[in-house]
C-alpha cells in the first residue's frame, strides 16, 4: 500500500536500468542494474520445469496456458511470482525495463490468438523459449494483455532485452500500438528512447576510442595529453538512459576479457560499475524520490550460474540454477535479497 500510494504522488518517473551481453565463443554473459525510485522489494525466484501456468487477465478472464519446457530462475518484483529479470538452463536470458513511450497494441477479437497477460511474459519465456529466433516466433502467435499491476496502480510501461547462449540479441518494444522486434547486435539496452534511436545516436560518439591521443603540434607549442584515458574523452558521464546506453555500449566493444568464464564475469561487473547510481545523485526537484541502483547481476547463459549483489552488500553471491533444479523437486524457492535499500 506505501509503495502503490508513492507512485500515485508522483507526477514523473526516473527510471535508469541498463541490459547488456558481453562475451564471444559461445561464452556469453549478461549484466544488469535495477534502478528505481522506491525499493521494488525483489527476492530471487527458481523455478522448476514442468510446472502449469494459467496466466490471468482482466475482469477475471483466464489467458493462456502452458507447462514450463525449462526451469528458469531470476529476480521478482513487490512480492509478485514473476521475473522482471532471470534466465533459463537453456542459456536464454530475458531483462524487463522501464520504457515510457511505450503504446501497447489493441487487442483483436477475442479467440483469435492466444492471450497473455504482460506481466507473465518472463515466466511465459523464460519457461518456453530456448533462443532469440524461438521467442520471435513465440510472439507472433500470441497477444499481450496490458495488465495493470496492482502493486503500483498502473500498466507497467515495459520492453524487453532478449539474449541466448549464443549471443544473439534482440529487443521487444511496443511503439505506437505496434509491437517491434529489433536485431541488436550492440548487445545494449536502456530505458529511453527507444532502441532504434539509440542506435543512432552512437554515431556521435563514433570518435571514442581506448587509444590515447597523440601529442598535438600548434607551431612551436606542443600539447600533450593531460594523462591515460584521452582517447575516450567526451564520453557522456551523466546516468541518462542514453548517456548509460553509450558508455556501455563503447566499453563493452572495447573490453577486453580472457579464455576463463570468471574473468568474464569480473569484467561485467567491471562495466556494472560504470553505470552504477549512488543514492542521492539521481533525485526529483521538490520531492523526496531517488533513483538508484538497488541490486545488479551477472548471468553466466553457458554455465546457468547467477551473480547478484545489491546496494548495501557488494559481497558477489551466486545461485547455480543446476544444482537449483536438484533441490526444489516440484517447488518453486524464494531466495530473499537483502541489502537492496541505502
Amino acid at each position: 500500500m506505501r509503495l502503490l500510494l508513492f507512485f500515485l504522488c508522483c507526477h514523473s518517473f526516473v527510471f535508469s536500468c541498463c541490459d547488456f551481453l558481453i562475451g564471444e565463443n559461445r561464452h556469453y554473459v549478461v549484466g544488469r542494474t535495477m534502478e528505481f525510485e522506491a525499493n521494488v522489494s525483489s527476492e530471487m525466484l527458481v523455478f522448476p520445469k514442468g510446472n502449469r501456468f494459467i496466466s490471468r487477465l482482466g475482469d477475471n478472464q483466464v489467458g493462456t496456458s502452458w507447462v514450463a519446457k525449462y526451469a528458469f530462475m531470476g529476480m521478482g518484483a513487490l512480492g509478485a511470482a514473476s521475473l522482471v529479470d532471470g534466465m533459463n538452463e537453456a542459456g536464454l536470458s530475458f531483462g524487463a525495463l522501464w520504457f515510457p513511450s511505450t503504446k501497447y497494441p489493441t487487442l483483436g477479437p477475442s479467440g483469435r490468438k492466444e492471450r497473455i497477460s504482460l506481466l507473465d511474459m518472463g515466466n511465459w519465456i523464460l519457461s518456453s523459449f530456448a533462443t532469440c529466433d524461438e521467442v520471435r516466433q513465440g510472439l507472433m502467435e500470441i497477444e499481450i494483455e496490458p495488465m495493470v499491476a496492482k502493486e503500483i496502480g498502473m500498466v507497467p510501461p515495459l520492453h524487453f532485452a532478449i539474449h541466448d547462449r549464443s549471443g544473439n540479441s534482440i529487443v521487444v518494444e511496443f511503439i505506437d500500438g505496434k509491437m517491434e522486434i529489433s536485431p541488436n547486435s550492440v548487445g545494449v539496452l536502456t530505458n529511453a528512447p527507444d532502441f532504434q534511436w539509440q542506435i543512432k545516436n552512437l554515431r556521435n560518439y563514433i570518435n571514442l576510442s581506448p587509444v590515447n591521443a597523440e601529442p598535438m603540434h600548434f607551431g612551436d607549442v606542443v600539447l600533450s595529453p593531460t594523462g591515460q584515458g584521452t582517447g575516450m574523452m567526451g564520453i557522456p558521464g551523466d546516468w541518462t538512459p542514453p548517456s548509460r546506453f553509450v558508455r556501455i555500449a563503447f566499453f563493452s566493444h572495447f573490453l577486453m576479457f580472457g579464455a576463463d568464464p570468471n574473468a568474464l564475469v569480473n569484467g561485467a561487473l567491471h562495466l556494472i560499475n560504470t553505470v552504477d547510481i549512488p543514492f542521492g545523485l539521481v533525485r526529483e526537484r521538490g520531492k523526496k524520490s531517488y533513483d538508484y541502483t538497488q541490486w545488479s547481476c551477472v548471468k553466466d547463459l553457458a554455465s546457468g550460474i547467477m551473480y547478484y549483489r545489491t546496494y548495501r552488500d557488494l559481497s558477489i553471491r551466486t545461485v547455480d540454477l543446476q544444482k537449483e533444479m536438484e533441490k526444489i523437486g516440484r517447488t518453486v524457492r524464494r531466495i530473499p535479497l537483502t541489502g537492496t535499500t541505502p
